[in-house]
């Protein structure tokens, strides 16, 4: 096994931290996304019995 030095670890920390910061954010504003849509669908359903004149 190869012996790393402290700089290539604290490396490979910060890439590890800013993938999973970058799949959190990803995965949040995709959830974001759906529940949104869940609620415009719930609206738009209720919005259908509306008469407007």
């Amino acid at each position: 096994m190869m012996k790393r030095s402290k700089a290539q670890t604290a490396l490979v920390y910060a890439a590890l931290i800013a993938f999973v910061a970058i799949v959190l954010v990803a995965m949040f504003g995709y959830i974001q996304q759906k529940v949104q849509g869940v609620y415009k669908q719930a609206g738009d359903s209720i919005g259908e019995g509306e008469v407007s004149n």
